[in-house]
């Protein structure tokens, strides 16, 4: 039977945790079975501890079968009066019956809790934390969390007295708030004959931004600060400095020649100053009016945030919102999240 590794090699940057043979996932019929349990379809805020009145138990395939293979040893034992076959069946069903309760033990008495999630854009990856804890004196072994929509399940052990902190990633793919979907913290450990689980519903979630455009479309014409006229190009003729690349960074602004010339593994941005750079009116109503809603948040997202790289003031209008002419990372947060939650 595989388990876990454990000792200070397993934890010195050895190898994650191995799931056993029986996988603590279960197959279709456990999937099934688990859907007729009654459980909270609702999101459970605060923490959430597993007792006997929230952990299920089934024999895993395995266990299945050890369990006709015992009924065919006390066929046989019974058919020819062996006395050493009655002492070795029940033997393995007492080992069986042990196991169950380790099974059961190994998951009991675990405390849930959410974490955080940062924001990110559609079509990225959202990654939930959360966070087991293990309030006893007994080390918990080969635990499994899985849920709708994760590539593979996460594989982890709690030591005594201690948290876990557990990341999930989840595929982000509209934009708004992203809930995270109803888990299951299962285990087979120590002899993969039974398997327990858990199901648990956090009240976690993350806002899911708009996808940015791409290739991006050029900004509006700018307008002076002043009113009068307008602004000088793209502010782009001076070049103030350059800085790492931060994530929705415009490739315009990329330095590759600076790149190049230093042989870089890591992206850099350019800072421009182009004395007076004006200010930006990103309005809805401005768009063509071909675009669809979806587009025009796109498009809008991606504006926002070339303004915002390039250090321009700038103001947002959308159906029912307008956010005034501003800057900074408060103000990008407010329009973002404002395209994120237009029409929720």
């Amino acid at each position: 039977m595989n388990t876990v590794a454990h000792g200070p090699d397993a934890r010195a940057g050895a190898p994650g945790p191995v799931p056993s043979i029986a996988d603590p996932r279960g197959g279709p019929l456990y999937q099934r079975l688990i859907d007729l349990i009654p459980g909270r379809s609702r999101p459970r805020a605060g923490d959430y501890r597993l007792t006997r009145r929230n952990v299920f138990m089934l024999p895993t395939r395995a266990g299945l079968l050890l369990a006709a293979v015992v009924l065919t040893m006390l066929v046989t034992a019974v058919n020819y009066q062996l006395s050493l076959g009655h002492a070795l069946t029940f033997l393995v069903a007492a080992v069986a019956l042990v196991a169950m309760l380790h099974t059961w033990r190994n998951l009991a008495m675990l405390t849930l809790r959410a974490g955080r999630a940062d924001p990110v854009f559609a079509g990225q990856i959202a990654e939930f934390t959360l966070i087991a804890r293990n309030p006893t004196k007994l080390e918990r072994f080969a635990l499994c969390l899985n849920a709708a929509g994760m590539a593979q399940p996460e594989y982890f052990d709690v030591a005594p007295g201690t948290e876990h902190f557990v990341t999930i990633a989840l595929p982000a793919r509209r934009r708004g708030w992203m809930q995270v979907p109803r888990l299951t913290l299962a285990t087979t450990f120590p002899m993969g004959i039974w398997r327990a689980w858990a199901r648990w519903h956090p009240a976690l979630r993350v806002l899911v931004y708009p996808q940015p455009e791409t290739p991006a479309a050029p900004l509006p014409a700018r307008v002076a600060a002043s009113g009068e006229g307008s602004a000088r190009g793209q502010g782009s003729e001076d070049i103030a400095a350059l800085r790492p690349y931060a994530p929705g960074d415009s490739p315009r602004l990329v330095a590759w020649k600076a790149i190049a010339r230093t042989a870089s593994e890591n992206l850099i941005s350019k800072q421009f100053d182009g004395g007076d750079l004006g200010e930006l009116s990103l309005e809805w109503s401005a768009l063509p009016a071909s675009m669809g809603s979806e587009a025009r948040l796109s498009r809008l997202t991606r504006w926002v945030l070339d303004a915002d790289a390039a250090g321009v003031r700038y103001s947002l209008e959308i159906p029912g919102t307008r956010i005034a002419i501003d800057h900074g990372a408060a103000h990008l947060t407010r329009c973002l999240e404002a395209l994120a939650t237009w029409g929720a």
